[in-house]
């Protein structure tokens, strides 16, 4: 027998010692397959540059390989994947209604667009409040532009005293809007319960315009600023809502000809001259409804008024041509600024009137400032009312505050002291009158008077 010069024990045609044919060179990294089987009688080499590794330990020598090797089997490429299991959605419940994704709690109320519905978002448990474009109207196609610009508009919009757009659902026989849901009343509301204290009144119109400011602003003109569309909410924030008959100023988008048929959209009550004239308007025009919301507040009643037999033509006629009555002649005793203010606002041309919100916010908030100290958390929960008046003794730099005469009276201006005694005595004044013969006869009495007595001394 041959000596292959291989230790006992080691299997013919063995790479390495310790190493089974499978194992993967460790270094060229090739197949054990490909690489060159050692001689048995190995030539001899030069001494090498650096010197050999250890040799490894022996391993046990293994003969059945494939129950060695456990490869995971790869699908070839053509295989299809796996299906995706599919979600079922759950049917709702039985008596419940659902608006797209939104879970519909109760009614609102109802407009001339159509009903609004108090929902809830499954998921997040928010409120929302939807709106409905009525049956009616959405066979109007300009009924069911000026809806869908009210989305537009109120999504390019984010001020915490504007109402926020979350959604919008559309499908094919009903278009629904879904708004964010303030919990409270309308202006409206707190009107037909009695008046509104002023420090109130002038955080009311503080919000409103700085909406009106923002809108204004962002190209946006609302057209129908009124009480009802004027929320409150319970934790004391401002909202103005209902942009539904909005009109973009820059003529883009949808709704970009949504008035310009020439019919006059808005509320008799509270429209500007140049809206009943024209459907050409600007934002002074909201700011002209913002001052007749603002007559109101403080005079307990609109500047014009009309009854059912005159019909609304009356009152628009009365925007146009008739002067308001200063607010004093319903509240004796008003702030002249105060009154100047309102009636500022109600000009019958845009440019006698504020140019913008800010101006119109401005102006406001001195008044309020000097009246109604602290007017800015009168809406806030248990705010204390009584307490936002004017120091009683302000310092001497500082003048008291006239009576505003609507519901807290402020005392009256300081006169200064007048002297009681004066110890010149009166000087009557002298009339002068002409000379005449009576005047004349008179002076020469006391002439010849004088010279008898001159006489009678000398003699």
């Amino acid at each position: 027998m041959t000596d292959s010069g291989q230790p006992p024990g080691t299997p013919p045609e063995s790479p390495t010692p310790g190493v089974p044919p499978w194992a993967p060179n460790t270094q060229t990294g090739s197949d054990p397959a490909d690489a060159p089987r050692p001689a048995a009688h190995p030539p001899v080499e030069a001494t090498p540059v650096r010197p050999a590794p250890p040799p490894a330990a022996p391993a046990p020598y293994i003969s059945d390989v494939s129950a060695t090797m456990r490869l995971i089997p790869v699908p070839p490429p053509s295989t299809p994947p796996p299906p995706i299991p599919v979600m079922i959605a759950t049917p709702p419940p039985a008596g419940e209604r659902y608006i797209g994704k939104y879970r519909v709690k109760g009614e609102l109320g109802r407009g001339g667009m159509g009903t609004v519905y108090l929902a809830e978002q499954p998921g997040l448990g928010r409120e929302v409040a939807i709106k409905e474009l009525i049956q009616s109207a959405a066979t109007d196609p300009l009924a069911l532009k000026r809806f869908l610009q009210e989305a537009q508009v109120m999504a390019r919009t984010s001020h915490p005293n504007l109402v926020q757009v979350h959604d919008l659902e559309l499908t094919g026989d009903a278009n629904y809007i879904v708004l964010e849901f303030v919990r409270g009343k309308s202006l409206r509301d707190w009107l037909n319960r009695g008046p509104i204290p002023p420090p109130q009144v002038f955080a009311v119109m503080h919000g409103v315009l700085q909406a009106l400011d923002y809108a204004h602003k962002h190209a946006i003109v609302h057209r129908d600023m009124k009480p009802e569309n004027v929320l409150l909410s319970e934790d004391g924030m401002v909202k103005v809502a209902d942009f539904g008959i909005a009109r973009l100023t820059d003529d883009t988008g949808v709704g970009g000809t949504a008035t310009k048929t020439g019919t006059t959209v808005g509320t008799p009550q509270y429209m500007s001259p140049e809206q009943v004239a024209s459907s050409k308007v600007d934002g002074r025009s909201d700011l002209y409804s913002a001052g007749i919301m603002f007559y109101e507040l403080v005079a307990g009643q609109a500047p014009f008024t009309a009854n059912e037999s005159d019909g609304p033509f009356t009152l628009m006629a009365k925007h146009v041509q008739a002067p308001p009555k200063p607010p004093s002649v319903h509240r004796p005793g008003l702030d002249p600024a105060l009154e100047e203010c309102i009636l500022k606002s109600i000009s019958k041309r845009p440019e006698d009137r504020f140019q913008t919100g800010q101006e119109f916010d401005d102006a406001v908030s001195r008044i309020g400032d000097r009246l109604f100290p602290g007017w800015q958390r009168s809406l806030e929960p248990g705010a204390d009312l009584s307490k936002m008046v004017p120091d009683a003794n302000p310092p001497p730099a500082v003048l008291p505050a006239t009576p505003i005469g609507i519901a807290i009276q402020q005392p009256s201006m300081a006169v200064p002291p007048r002297a009681v005694y004066n110890p010149a005595p009166p000087v009557k004044p002298v009339v002068k009158q002409s000379a005449g013969c009576m005047g004349v006869l008179a002076t020469l009495s006391v002439v010849a008077l004088v010279a008898v007595l001159v006489a009678t001394y000398l003699h």
